[in-house]
């Protein structure tokens, strides 16, 4: 009799492992407001953005290079503005961000390394030297190459 019972509770404890997940994933199916709510994330820091080229994006693990920046107003055409960024990035993923990151502001590819926006021309040219990638920036009236 006493086999009986522990085969009986053996199956007893087996049917039930089998239906409660099943159970708890139809629990698990009605959602609420509170299941609607995403989890919350740390939001991403502020981009930062050149000092000279002050509407460009500078890309996260670059860092100014200082005593690097040149800027001449040239009126009534635009500007002429260098400024310089180093650090430890791989080079395609430089352009891979700028890519994705300059046509939300209104520059249009000519090129992998060549932007246009208005009369503005932008050349981003990037090296490696060693383990650090050196990305010069340089903006000029598009006027200036006729």
């Amino acid at each position: 009799m006493r086999g009986i019972g522990l085969s009986l509770s053996i199956a007893v404890i087996a049917t039930i492992m089998l239906v409660a997940p099943t159970q708890a994933a139809q629990l698990n199916t009605q959602s609420t407001l509170i299941d609607e709510t995403p989890p919350p994330t740390i939001p991403d820091a502020a981009p930062q953005f050149t000092k000279v080229i002050d509407d460009l994006p500078l890309m996260p693990g670059l860092e100014l290079v200082p005593d690097k920046d040149v800027l001449f107003i040239a009126p009534p055409n635009g500007r002429i503005a260098e400024t310089t960024a180093k650090g430890i990035v791989d080079v395609d993923d430089v352009y891979k961000f700028y890519r994705r990151s300059l046509p939300g502001l209104g520059w249009k590819a000519l090129d992998a390394r060549s932007w246009q926006r208005s009369n503005d021309m932008l050349r981003i040219d990037a090296h490696a030297e060693e383990k650090t990638t050196i990305v010069r920036f340089s903006v000029k009236p598009t006027s200036s190459d006729k």
